[in-house]
């Protein structure tokens, strides 16, 4: 009975742990911080997660193809400066500048993922060697410089609210909402599923798995671009570290969020908890004096324990731990 009542509890304990360790986290940074839990540092998270949670949408679907892509962080570095450029010195409308940082951050996903599938190069030296190029144009395109005087309709984007609800949360669920129906409603995305899965048993049942793939990696772009623009809102500038580390951020997100990086499992709504997670250890870790250094080491820790976990996880179900 005993043994049976401590199964049963060991059940729950795992199928919960994601939101234990929320739990556990938000009471530990209340006690050092009252203010924590407040509801206007609740929006602040949820604010300073927007793009963290677009960007991580649009690499959900990249890991459910059974892929990665490093290069959105750069993407949203490079859309932030592009736009300011754009905006500011060249005097473009905010709409048509936004428009072309969008399809330029979804062309380099397709190149990304054309290269990839055309040379069968691992994706982890894909897009590490397109992050660097991407990270190259944004230093170039000013400079190195920061951007500023963005237009007032950027900044309220990134920094506005409809009542409490700040616009930049809105716009990431909007995109999430997108990424859920793509993935779950749509044929595209159970080929999606059955490419992850396994590429071949796909490809012998007539699944393109070229247009699959590249349309995901392009997909992810798409969404770098979205975030680039929310970004570029949120700090009022062109800034050529705007995207900084947010890949990391976006992945730990996905992979605490259940979305395996052996491709074929996940579900995009439940990257908000692995975001909320993420920007919920930032907040924190400055409220009470952590300096960015230890931010780091432990964002890149926390990284770690999630992608070994899933591994692990994947070999059990192989029968090979």
């Amino acid at each position: 009975m005993k043994k049976r009542v401590g199964t049963a509890a060991a059940g729950i304990v795992k199928r919960n742990a994601i939101m234990i360790i929320l739990l556990v986290m938000m009471a530990f940074f209340q006690i050092r911080n009252p203010n924590f839990l407040s509801m206007s540092n609740v929006i602040t998270i949820f604010r300073q997660g927007a793009c963290t949670g677009i960007l991580a949408v649009g690499l959900g679907i990249v890991l459910v193809v059974g892929g990665i892509d490093l290069s959105i962080g750069a993407l949203v570095s490079m859309t932030s400066v592009i736009l300011g450029c754009l905006t500011v010195e060249q005097g473009w409308p905010v709409w048509a500048a936004s428009l072309l940082c969008i399809v330029l951050t979804t062309a380099l996903g397709l190149l990304s993922g054309t290269s990839i599938f055309l040379t069968s190069m691992p994706p982890l030296i894909a897009t590490l060697g397109m992050s660097n190029i991407v990270q190259g144009i944004a230093y170039l395109a000013h400079g190195g410089l920061p951007v500023y005087g963005i237009p007032d309709s950027i900044r309220e984007l990134g920094q506005g609210a409809i009542g409490i609800i700040p616009k930049s949360v809105i716009v990431w669920f909007i995109m999430l909402a997108l990424g859920w129906f793509l993935l779950e409603k749509t044929k595209l995305g159970r080929n999606i599923y059955a490419v992850g899965s396994n590429e071949e048993a796909a490809r012998l049942s007539g699944i393109h798995t070229f247009q699959i793939k590249t349309f995901c990696y392009s997909i992810c772009g798409f969404f770098a671009g979205i975030a680039g623009v929310v970004m570029t809102g949120r700090l009022n500038s062109g800034q050529t570290t705007a995207g900084g580390t947010l890949y990391i951020d976006a992945l730990t997100a996905c992979v605490i969020g259940g979305i395996s990086m052996s491709g074929g499992e996940g579900k995009l709504p439940k990257t908000i908890i692995g975001v909320v997670i993420m920007t919920a250890l930032s907040n924190g870790m400055i409220a009470i004096g952590l300096n960015s250094y230890v931010q780091l080491a432990v964002k890149g820790s926390l990284m770690i324990a999630a992608v070994g976990f899933d591994s692990y996880q994947r070999l059990k179900k192989t029968g090979k731990a």
